[in-house]
C-alpha cells in the first residue's frame, strides 16, 4: 500500500512546466502513466501514476527542476538507493529512482489512507492515547532507521501516513540524499532543509553535522502539536519561527491541555531541550519516556521517591497461598530463605505463592528471577519491567522496548537481554542498555548468563559464547541446531534442545566442543546443585534425573516436581535460583468455539463445545470439517472430523497425537500429523475417512512435518519444521521451516523441496488452479505473506501481499483473492489477485476483526469462513515456591 498525500485536483502541470511534464511522461512512458499531481512542496511535486509492469498505483516525488540541476543524479541517486534499504514495518521506502529529462525522481508505494497533517487540519488535536501511539510508532521507525545510519532530518506531519490506525514514515532518507549530494550548493537554491516549526535548534542554525536527535527534536515538535493543537513555536515567517526555536521555551503542554499525563508532557519537553545532550539519546528513549509515570515535569515535586526508571501499573491478579489468598512480596521470599539458613534439621515449609503479573502484555514464556529469589523481570510490549523486592508493583527499564529472553547477572545488578536480534545489558537499577556484540555483528535470540558470568545465546540454530571477563562471542562449533541453551554452574558445559530433533535435551562440553544426547524426550533443562537435571516433558510437567558429568548421562528413574507447568513448545517456561526458589508458567491453554461467517459477515456459533483445537479445515465438498483437538504434544490431541449438516463430531486418529488434518482432493482421505515408531520426530500419515483401512506412512525424516496443502492426487505440500540444512539448505543456513513436496499416490513417496532459504518458510497455500503458492516467511525480520510460482518456485518472481506482518494465509475458491491473518490476534485482510500474465495484486482490505481470533481457521470454496475465538482466557499463573531445593534435596537423599 502506497503514500497517499493529499489528493489535488485532475491533471496539471503544477509546479513542472508543460514542457518538462511532456518530458517527463515520455521518459517515464512503458514503466509510469501519470495520472495526477497530489500535492507540491518546498523541494518536490509529487503524483499519482500507474505501475503499467506491475498493475498499480505509485507516488512519484519529483524534485524541483532549479533543484535538481544543482545536485545532479549520481550521488542523488546513490544516497536514495542507501535508504531504500531500510525496512520497517513504520517506513515506506521508496523501491526505485531516477532522472528524467534532467528531472530526479523517485517511486514510492502509495497508501490508501491521509497524511497526519490532513487528520490535524480536520480535528486540530488526538486523543492523547492515540497522539502518544502514533508518536511510540514514529519512534520505533526512527530507532531502527538511526541503528542503520539514517537520519530522517525532515519529520513533520505531512511525512506522518496514517494507513489503518497505525503511521507509516514517508521521505526517509531525501533530506539526507539532498544535503549529502547537494552540501554547499543547497544555498544556490534557497532551499534549506528541514521545517521550521519542527527543526531542532542545531539543525536551524546549520550546523554540517546532525545526529538522531535532531530526529528525536522534530518528533517531540510533531507530539506537541498532536496533543495541543498547534506546534511549540510559530510566527509569521520562516525566520520568526527560527528565532524562537533559538532562544524560547515553548508553553507547557499540561497548561495548554490539562489532561495530557505528567510524563508525556515531561519527555516532550525533555525532546525539545535547546541541546542535543539534554534530549533522550535516542527515539527509543523518548517513546519509553512517554510511557514512564515516574517522570515527572521540571519543577514538580513528587511526594514519592523518584524511582530510577518507569511504573507500570500492575493487572489485578489473585495471590494463592494453599488455598487461601495472601500478597506476595519479595521480601517474604527472601525472609523465608533467609530463616531456613538458619534451621538446621528441617527445612523451612514450602511455599508456593501465585505472583501478580505487570501490565503491557507480558510475556510468560521467558522471564528471569534473580539469584536470589527477591525480584522478578517480564519482557513486555513497553519493555522489561522488574519488580523489586518489597514492592507488589513493577517498573519499565528505560531503552528495552522489544526486549526479549531476560535474565540476571550473577550478582543480580545486570540484566541481558535480546532485543531486535541486538545482545544488550542493562542494570537493574536503571541506565542506558549497553550491547555485547561488536558492531552488532550476530544476531541474538534467547540468552542464558550463568552463574559463573558465562553467557551464551542463541544466533540462528548455532549457540555463542562470552567468557566472563567479556570480549568477542565465540561459537560453540560442536553444538549444532540448538536452542533453548542453559549454562552449567560452572560455565564448563551448556544443556540445550536439539533443534534438529525438537524434544532431545542435550549436554554440549566446552572443553572438547562435543555434544552428548542426555534426554530423547525433554524440552528445555536446567542444572541444580543436588547433581540432578530438572527438565520439561514434550507432555506436560517438570521432572528431575540425577546427571553424571564425567559420563554425560542420567541415571535413576524421573522424579516428579510439578504436574501443571504450561508449556510453550521446545519451551518449559521455569527457573530454579540458586537460593533453591523455583518459579513456573502454570495454566492449561484456552478453549476457543467454532464460528462460521458467511460471505455476508454474519457470523454463526456452530454446535460443537468449547474445546483446545490446533487445526481446522473444509472438506472439498464443504459439508465437513476436520479438526485437531487438543493441544499438548503427544497422545492428548487427535484428529475429527465433525458434520455440518448433521452436528455430530467423530474421532479419527487415536495414539501418536495425531493433528495437522488436510483432505484430499476428493474428500475420501485425510493425511495428518503423527509421531512415527521409533522415534521422536512427527511424520506424515494417510487415512481413508472411512477408516476401512489403517493409517499410511508416507516417509521418514529426522524433523517435524505436517501438511497444508493436497492440490491434487500426486501432490501433497508440507512443511519440514527443521534447519534448511537438513532439507537441502545450505551448510550455513539459519534455523528455520522449510516447504517440501512429495507424491502421496507414489509406492515410494520421495520428498522433493519447494522452497528453501537461511530463514523460516512454512504453511504454503495452493492457489485452485495450481499455479501458486502463498506462504509465510520471515525474511524481512517479521511472518509476511509472500506469493511464489508453484511447482516451481523459481520459474518467476516472489511478491509480498501483506503489510505489517501477516499468517496463515488462504486462497479464495476462484483462486483471485488471499486471505490471510494480521500479526495482532484479532484481524483477517484479504488481497484481491489478478492472474494476468502478469500477476498484480489489488490493495489489502480489512475483512474482520475478531477478538481472540485463534490460529485454527480455512476458507471453502464458496467463501464461508471457519474461525476460532476464545471463550474463556488462559487460566496461567506463575508459581513461585520458596525453599524448593531444601525440600527437593531432602526428599532425593531420602530415595537414594
Amino acid at each position: 500500500m502506497l503514500p497517499r498525500i493529499d489528493q489535488g485536483p485532475p491533471m496539471t502541470t503544477g509546479s513542472l512546466s508543460a514542457a518538462h511534464l511532456t518530458g517527463l511522461a515520455t521518459t517515464l512512458a512503458g514503466r509510469y502513466r501519470l495520472e495526477r499531481e497530489l500535492g507540491a512542496g518546498g523541494m518536490a511535486t509529487v503524483w499519482l501514476a500507474d505501475d503499467q509492469r506491475h498493475r498499480r498505483r505509485v507516488a512519484i516525488k519529483v524534485l524541483h527542476p532549479e533543484l535538481s540541476v544543482v545536485l545532479g543524479p549520481e550521488r542523488f541517486l546513490a544516497e536514495i538507493r542507501t535508504t531504500a534499504n531500510l525496512q520497517h514495518p513504520h517506513i515506506l521506502p521508496p523501491f526505485d529512482s531516477g532522472s528524467a529529462e534532467g528531472l530526479l525522481y523517485y517511486v514510492m508505494p502509495y497508501v490508501e489512507g491521509e497524511t497526519l497533517r490532513t487528520r490535524l487540519e480536520r480535528e486540530r488535536q488526538l486523543p492523547v492515547p492515540e497522539a502518544v501511539r502514533f508518536a511510540t510508532e514514529v519512534a520505533d521507525a526512527l530507532d531502527y532507521a538511526h541503528r542503520h545510519g539514517v537520519v530522517h532530518r525532515d519529520i513533520k506531519p505531512e511525512n506522518i501516513l496514517l494507513q489503518d490506525g497505525h503511521v507509516v514514515v514517508a521521505d526517509f532518507g531525501i533530506a539526507l540524499a539532498v544535503q549529502q549530494a547537494g552540501g554547499s550548493r543547497m544555498t544556490q537554491t534557497g532551499l534549506s532543509l528541514g521545517t521550521p516549526h519542527y527543526m531542532a535548534p542545531e539543525q536551524a542554525m546549520g550546523e554540517r553535522t546532525i545526529d538522531a536527535r535532531a530526529d528525536v527534536y522534530a518528533l517531540g515538535a510533531v507530539t506537541y502539536e498532536m496533543l495541543a493543537g498547534t506546534p511549540p513555536f510559530t510566527g509569521p515567517n520562516a525566520q520568526a519561527i527560527v528565532a524562537r526555536v533559538l532562544t524560547e521555551r515553548p508553553i507547557s503542554l499540561a497548561r495548554a491541555r490539562d489532561s495530557v499525563p505528567p510524563q508525556v508532557d515531561a519527555a516532550v519537553a525533555l525532546a525539545l531541550s535547546k541541546l542535543p545532550a539534554d534530549r533522550p539519546a535516542s527515539a527509543r528513549e523518548f517513546a519509553a519516556a512517554l510511557h514512564d509515570p515516574s517522570l515527572l515535569p521540571a519543577g514538580t515535586v513528587s511526594a514519592a521517591v523518584a524511582a530510577p526508571a518507569v511504573r507500570i501499573v500492575p493487572r489485578a491478579s489473585r495471590l494463592a497461598l494453599a488455598g487461601g489468598a495472601v500478597c506476595l512480596v519479595g521480601g517474604l521470599v527472601a525472609a523465608a530463605w533467609a530463616w531456613g539458613r538458619t534451621r538446621a534439621v528441617e527445612p523451612p515449609p514450602l511455599v508456593p505463592l501465585t505472583l501478580e503479573l505487570p501490565g503491557a502484555s507480558p510475556e510468560l514464556a521467558r522471564f528471569a528471577v534473580s539469584p536470589d529469589g527477591a525480584r522478578f523481570a517480564f519482557a513486555t510490549d513497553s519493555g522489561i519491567a522488574v519488580r523489586d523486592p518489597g514492592r507488589r508493583d513493577y517498573r519499565l527499564l528505560a531503552g528495552t522496548v522489544g526486549a526479549e529472553s531476560p535474565a540476571f547477572s550473577p550478582d543480580g545488578a545486570w540484566i541481558v537481554f535480546a532485543a531486535n536480534g541486538h545482545l544488550q545489558k542493562v542494570a537493574v537499577d536503571g541506565g542506558t542498555p549497553l550491547g555485547l556484540v561488536p558492531r552488532d555483528s550476530l544476531l541474538a535470540g534467547r540468552v542464558d548468563w550463568g552463574d559463573d558470568g558465562t553467557i551464551v545465546f542463541e544466533s540462528g540454530n548455532r549457540l555463542y559464547l562470552i567468557p566472563p571477563a567479556g570480549g568477542a562471542p565465540r561459537r560453540l562449533a560442536g553444538a549444532p541446531d540448538a536452542q533453548s541453551p542453559h549454562v552449567m554452574p560452572d560455565g564448563r558445559g551448556v544443556l540445550f534442545v536439539s533443534e534438529q530433533r525438537g524434544t532431545k535435551l542435550m549436554y554440549y562440553d566446552v572443553a572438547s566442543d562435543t555434544a552428548y544426547v542426555v534426554l530423547d524426550e525433554a524440552t528445555e533443562g536446567r542444572y541444580v546443585a543436588t547433581g540432578h537435571i530438572v527438565y520439561g516433558h514434550p507432555n506436560g510437567g517438570l521432572f528431575a534425573m540425577r546427571f553424571d558429568r564425567a559420563r554425560h548421562a542420567v541415571s535413576g528413574e524421573p522424579i516428579p516436581i510439578v504436574s501443571d507447568v504450561q508449556q510453550n513448545g521446545a519451551i518449559a517456561p521455569f527457573v530454579i535460583t540458586r537460593s533453591g526458589t523455583l518459579v513456573y508458567r502454570s495454566g492449561v491453554e484456552s478453549e476457543a468455539r467454532l464460528l462460521l461467517r458467511d460471505p455476508g459477515g454474519r457470523l454463526d456459533t456452530l454446535r460443537i463445545p468449547p474445546s483446545v483445537f490446533g487445526y481446522a479445515r473444509f472438506s472439498p465438498d464443504g459439508r465437513a470439517l476436520a479438526l485437531t483437538v487438543g493441544s499438548a504434544r503427544g497422545t492428548n490431541r487427535y484428529t475429527a472430523i465433525f458434520d455440518l449438516s448433521l452436528g455430530t463430531l467423530s474421532r479419527v486418529t487415536s495414539g501418536g497425537g495425531g493433528h495437522s488434518p488436510i483432505w484430499s482432493p476428493d474428500g475420501k482421505r485425510l493425511a495428518f500429523t503423527a509421531e512415527g515408531e521409533n522415534t521422536d520426530a512427527e511424520d506424515l500419515f494417510i487415512l481413508p475417512v472411512d477408516r476401512h483401512t489403517g493409517p499410511v506412512h508416507l516417509f521418514r525424516r529426522p524433523n517435524d512435518q505436517h501438511a497444508t496443502a493436497w492440490p491434487s492426487d500426486t501432490v501433497l505440500v508440507f512443511t519440514d519444521n527443521g534447519t534448511p540444512r537438513a532439507f537441502g539448505g545450505p551448510a550455513n543456513g539459519i534455523t528455520g521451516a522449510g516447504i517440501g513436496v512429495v507424491n502421496p499416490a507414489s509406492g515410494t513417496p520421495t520428498p522433493r523441496v519447494y522452497l528453501k532459504s537461511p530463514w523460516s518458510q512454512s504453511d504454503a497455500a495452493v492457489s485452485p488452479d495450481g499455479r501458486y503458492a502463498a506462504f509465510t516467511s520471515d525474511e524481512s525480520g517479521v511472518p509476511e505473506i509472500y506469493i511464489r510460482p508453484f511447482p516451481v518456485a523459481d520459474a518467476g518472481g516472489q511478491w509480498k501481499v501483506s503489510a505489517g506482518g501477516g499468517q496463515r494465509a488462504r486462497w479464495s475458491g476462484d483462486g483471485r483473492t488471499v486471505f490471510y491473518h494480521g500479526r495482532d490476534g484479532r484481524t483477517i485482510y484479504r488481497v484481491p489477485v489478478h492472474p494476468g500474465p502478469p500477476l498484480t495484486f489489488g490493495a489489502r482490505e480489512l475483512v474482520a476483526t475478531i477478538p481472540g481470533l485463534g490460529g485454527a481457521w480455512d476458507v471453502d470454496r464458496h467463501g464461508r469462513m471457519l474461525l476460532t475465538q476464545t471463550v474463556a482466557s488462559r487460566d496461567t499463573r506463575i508459581v513461585v515456591t520458596a525453599n524448593w531445593l531444601e525440600h527437593f534435596r531432602r526428599d532425593a537423599a531420602a530415595k537414594r
